[in-house]
């Protein structure tokens, strides 16, 4: 996609989106089954940003939004994430994504039903410019509907899926919406804790105003 192309915006939280909605001009506003999405103009390119709530749900939600109500040319989800091996504050940029709670009887797990795979891979363009703005960490994102605190809990995701470095709970359900749909999608995310719910208290605002820089960086090279 290119600066001419709209593109969609989204983070989880108010803290993850906030900065950027700060920087819009020409803002206005719609508001889609409770989430309020803003379209302007952002670093000389046209952008809609939404907070999608926590979740795979409210992930798959906004960015079907975003490709079938604002027809945008790709979409980037930005914010915070857990690490397996890399530590808090390191950007995090996947190359591709999986679904570590996903379990189908008969078929690997992480098995997408309709994409018959597992794995999903981030566009590559857009991946390359944020991992060079942020010297981001191109690793597998796993994403499930559970906030990933405890040892157990990442010896498990391991287990199925050894490359795995870092956790979220939205990432690969708009990677599944994207892949679908035929629209560019990547991610970045800065970590906020190593799987632990105390660290995240200390390191998200830090680490989502890293990730918000990443994504304006991005913008800026388009």
């Amino acid at each position: 996609m290119t600066k001419t192309d709209k593109i969609g915006i989204i983070g989880a939280l108010s803290v993850e989106v906030d900065g950027l909605v700060h920087e819009m001009s020409n803002v206005r506003t719609t508001e889609i089954g409770g989430s309020t999405f803003y379209e302007g103009t952002l670093c000389d390119a046209k952008a809609v940003v939404v907070k999608c709530g926590v979740g795979k749900v409210n992930a798959a939600f906004v960015t079907s939004t975003l490709a079938l109500v604002f027809g945008v040319g790709g979409i980037v989800m930005t914010g915070v994430c857990g690490g397996i091996g890399v530590k808090p504050m390191s950007a995090v940029v996947p190359s591709s994504f999986i679904q570590h709670d996903v379990d189908i009887d008969g078929l690997p797990r992480g098995h997408l039903d309709v994409l018959d795979r597992v794995e999903i891979e981030a566009d590559e363009m857009l991946s390359e410019i944020l991992a060079e703005v942020s010297d981001g960490v191109r690793t597998v994102m796993a994403t499930g509907e559970q906030f990933i605190r405890s040892k157990e809990q990442t010896d498990r995701i391991l287990t199925d899926f050894p490359s795995v470095g870092a956790v979220d709970m939205e990432s690969a359900a708009s990677a599944h919406i994207c892949a679908r749909l035929g629209v560019p999608f990547a991610c970045i995310k800065t970590v906020s804790d190593s799987c632990s719910a105390d660290e995240f208290y200390d390191f998200v605002t830090e680490a989502s105003k890293k990730s918000v820089a990443a994504v304006l960086g991005l913008l800026k090279r388009l």
